[in-house]
């Protein structure tokens, strides 16, 4: 579909052409003029069709003056919902209705209609099912009215999303890694304090594990690392935070969950891990290990430091006892 356009006595692009006209003297020239005006719409048609961004040109009275092709392609409403003269409102209003948004995102929407100066806003929208990205641009005209660019920029944001998750997650395990896991911590305790809820940390440490990259080599001791980690997930509920905090170090933080909760999932883990044999690629033998773990449950009154120094010197007393146990905070 080509570019639209709405060129009414009232416009601000039909006076602009029509101005010239009152000082012509000839039939001849009104009518070389109006071939010019057809040629140059013409044009208009083919660069604005030729913009990647989406454009929109709204007048004073919130009417669709011009829109392209890419407009459509972007927000993908009902055929029919960008028209030469509709209201811009009622486009909004379908638009809300149809990409997911809700009453705050359509009060906002109609309101910014109004703004007399430049912005740009980034939101999301569902097209068709799937989440996309755009990127909103309002420029105000001269006399009222305004111009909108939309830019998709699903795939920029997909990469920042993928660059943070990076920048979050252990590369060998796919864990959080130690500043995400207790980032995480943190957030979890202000949570437990707002809603009284329990919380418990498990700190885990896999017994020798010196001696496993020693005897099999550090490609074993990686296996081992990320055998452990997916025993953690399963062991675990889906949702508990998990992370690898350290080399061979391990911690789970069990929101909603006390001390009983917190030592059956230390029972189930250790237990999972005696039954677990790795074999190691070029070697007849296999390599098997057993971890130490450490629990406490949070009070109101404990801090990160705090409540990770306590599941810490539980941990402790778990390897000091003799390994492959836990043991609870004193």
């Amino acid at each position: 579909m080509a570019a639209e356009y709405n060129d009414g006595e009232d416009s601000p692009r039909a006076a602009a052409i029509h101005r010239p006209l009152t000082r012509m003297k000839t039939p001849d020239q009104i009518l070389f003029d109006h071939s010019m005006f057809a040629r140059r719409s013409e044009v208009l048609d083919i660069v604005l069709d030729h913009i990647p961004q989406g454009v929109v040109v709204v007048g004073q009275d919130y009417r669709v003056l011009a829109f392209n092709r890419p407009v459509e392609d972007l927000f993908r409403l009902p055929a029919g919902t960008f028209v030469v003269g509709c209201d811009f409102r009622q486009v909004i209003r379908i638009w809300v209705r149809e990409t997911g948004q809700d009453a705050a995102m359509l009060e906002r929407a109609l309101a910014e209609l109004d703004l007399q100066r430049h912005f740009e806003f980034q939101f999301s929208q569902l097209v068709h099912g799937e989440a996309r990205w755009v990127v909103l641009t309002h420029d105000p005209l001269p006399g009222g009215g305004f111009v909108r660019t939309f830019s998709d920029i699903t795939v920029q944001k997909k990469l920042e999303e993928r660059l943070l998750e990076m920048s979050r997650t252990d590369s060998l395990t796919g864990l959080l890694n130690h500043q995400a896991f207790y980032e995480t911590v943190s957030a979890e305790i202000e949570r437990k304090n707002r809603y009284d809820r329990p919380l418990t940390l498990m700190c885990l440490d896999i017994d020798h594990f010196k001696q496993i990259n020693d005897r099999f080599g550090h490609p074993a001791g990686d296996r081992v690392l990320w055998s452990f980690a997916r025993i953690l997930a399963r062991s675990t509920r889906k949702g508990d935070p998990i992370g690898r905090v350290g080399g061979e170090e391990f911690a789970v933080l069990l929101p909603e969950a006390g001390m009983a909760q917190g030592i059956e999932a230390a029972g189930r883990i250790l237990e999972a891990v005696r039954g677990l044999s790795i074999k190691i690629p070029g070697r007849t033998d296999s390599v098997s290990f057993t971890v130490s773990a450490g629990l406490t449950e949070c009070d109101e009154s404990m801090t990160v430091e705090q409540l990770v120094s306590a599941a810490d010197a539980a941990l402790y007393r778990a390897k000091s006892e003799g390994r492959n146990c836990y043991r609870r905070s004193l």
